[in-house]
């Protein structure tokens, strides 16, 4: 039996994120056909064993009615917390269960209308606190501390919310700088403002890529790249003359807080 259609989608995300990574001998986008452990090396000795392999379609199967039944006494973010914890107890795949685990956090946060934007990184606060997340989601199936856990999910989310206002911010800052240098510059031209724009999606980039990008020759990807490295608003980071690679730094480093 396969996923449910409303989670099959994690099934092909859990596909791709596998390919060229740890787990991609694993099964990668189908659900585990043999019964899986967390800690130990084997069920005897775990610190926690997932429900058999047989019974995993159908608890996605509940989880999936959970997240589409109309439940007004939960607010989204509580229900995602559920969710979220529901889903790693049940740890449908061999490998990468954390990661799809995150993954859905964002999907539903989306879903809910909690996010329009894929703006908020809980991710990052899930990893810096990881004993403390293994700890509560241990509690709940131990003591049937849901509590502790939503209180710890949301906890998350307020401290998440605040550092992403302030990455936001700071990226806004840095684009109206970097953007009022440029437009200042006697050398800049239509090529490099065009180039500028595109920054926040294409931070690292060659001249090839930006020759594509613009549909421009050669020499004007060229010009139009030299401009914004003279500025220091992107840097060169192999050192060579020739297939060189770029990175618009600045940037780079406030996403990556």
């Amino acid at each position: 039996m396969g996923a449910p259609d409303g989670l099959r989608l994690l099934c092909d995300a859990h596909r791709l994120l596998s390919e060229g990574a740890r787990g991609a001998g694993k099964q990668p986008g189908e659900l585990r056909r043999s019964q899986n452990w967390i800690g130990g090396t084997r069920p005897g000795n775990a610190v926690f064993v997932p429900p058999p392999a047989e019974q995993v379609a159908g608890l996605l199967g509940d989880v999936e009615r959970f997240i589409h039944t109309a439940t007004p006494a939960l607010p989204p973010l509580v229900k995602t917390a559920l969710v979220h914890a529901q889903f790693e107890t049940i740890h449908p795949f061999l490998d990468g269960n954390g990661r799809i685990g995150r993954l859905l956090i964002a999907a539903l946060m989306e879903h809910w209308c909690q996010l329009n934007e894929p703006l908020m990184y809980l991710s990052g606060h899930l990893k810096q606190h990881q004993a403390e997340y293994y700890r509560r989601l241990s509690a709940i199936r131990t003591d049937g501390d849901w509590e502790g856990w939503v209180s710890f999910f949301l906890e998350g989310v307020e401290t998440a919310a605040a550092q992403a206002e302030r990455g936001i911010v700071a990226i806004a800052s840095l684009l109206t700088a970097d953007r009022r240098r440029l437009l200042a510059d006697a050398k800049a031209g239509p090529a490099s403002y065009r180039l500028f724009e595109m920054l926040p999606l294409m931070p690292r980039f060659t001249v090839q890529q930006v020759r594509q990008r613009l549909s421009a020759t050669f020499p004007t990807a060229n010009a139009a790249v030299r401009v914004l490295e003279d500025l220091g608003i992107v840097q060169e980071l192999t050192g060579q003359k020739k297939n060189c690679s770029f990175s618009y730094q600045g940037y780079v480093e406030l996403l990556m807080r």
